[in-house]
C-alpha cells in the first residue's frame, strides 16, 4: 500500500511552510539582497538551514514514490518530519532580521540645534553598509514645526563610521550664512578630517530649495 493522498496533503502543508521560510530567511538576511550574510546569519543557515533543506528533500521524494509499504512506523516517521520542518520554519523566521529590507534600519546622530535657534537638525545613515545605503540632512523648523529631509553624501569612501561617547558629539555641524534659509553643513574635525568616519565634506544646503551644494 502506498502512501494515501489525505496523507499526502497532509505533508504538503510542512513543506510549503518550511519553503516559505527558508526563502523569508535568505530575503531578510541579505537586507532584500543589499547585502552578504553576516556570521550569525550563516550560522543559523547551517544550524536550521541545511537540515531543512534536507528534510525537505527526503519528504518530496518519499510524497513522489509513495513509500510502499506505508504503515505502520512510517507513519510516525513522517509525523516526526512534518514536526521538524514546523520547528525548523519557526527558528527560520524567528531569527530572521526585518531592519533593512521591510523596515530601514537607521542611525543617527544626536539632535542639535542650529546657533541661530531656527533649526533643529541630525543626520541621518539610512541601511548603513547595505547597497542601497543613502544619507540625509534632517530639519525641523522650530517656529512652524515643518520637518525636511535633503539627501546629502557622506560615506562614498568609506565603509566604517563610528559614534561618539557623550551627547556633544555629531557627524556634520550645521551653521548659517549671510544669506537667509541657506547654511553651511561641514563633516570636518578640528584637523580637517572627517567626524566620526565620515567623509571630509563641506555643503551649502538650500533648506527652501531642500537641496544639498557640495563645496570641499
Amino acid at each position: 500500500m502506498k502512501m494515501p493522498i489525505w496523507f499526502k496533503i497532509i505533508w504538503i502543508i510542512p513543506i510549503l511552510i518550511n519553503i516559505a521560510a527558508l526563502i523569508w530567511f535568505v530575503v531578510g538576511s541579505t537586507g532584500g539582497f543589499q547585502r552578504g550574510h553576516d556570521i550569525v546569519a550563516s550560522v543559523t543557515l547551517i544550524v536550521f538551514g541545511v537540515p531543512s533543506i534536507i528534510i525537505l528533500l527526503i519528504s518530496l521524494t518519499h510524497i513522489q514514490q509513495g513509500w510502499a509499504p506505508f504503515k505502520g512506523v512510517k507513519y510516525l516517521v513522517s509525523a516526526m518530519m512534518m514536526v521538524a520542518l514546523l520547528f525548523l520554519s519557526y527558528y527560520l523566521v524567528d531569527s530572521t532580521p526585518t531592519q533593512g529590507w521591510l523596515y530601514e534600519d537607521v542611525d543617527s546622530d544626536p539632535l542639535r540645534l542650529t546657533s541661530d535657534k531656527k533649526y533643529e537638525y541630525r543626520i541621518d545613515l539610512i541601511n548603513p553598509f547595505q547597497r542601497n545605503s543613502r544619507e540625509q540632512l534632517h530639519l525641523k523648523n522650530r517656529s512652524t514645526g515643518v520637518e525636511v529631509d535633503i539627501p546629502i553624501v557622506i560615506r562614498a569612501e568609506r565603509d566604517i563610521y563610528s559614534t561618539g561617547g557623550s551627547e556633544g558629539w555629531a557627524w556634520g555641524i550645521l551653521k548659517p550664512t549671510k544669506v537667509p534659509d541657506q547654511y553651511e553643513l561641514s563633516t570636518l574635525d578640528e584637523n580637517n578630517n572627517g567626524r566620526y568616519g565620515m567623509d571630509p565634506r563641506v555643503f551649502l544646503i538650500d533648506v527652501k530649495a531642500g537641496t544639498a551644494q557640495r563645496l570641499k
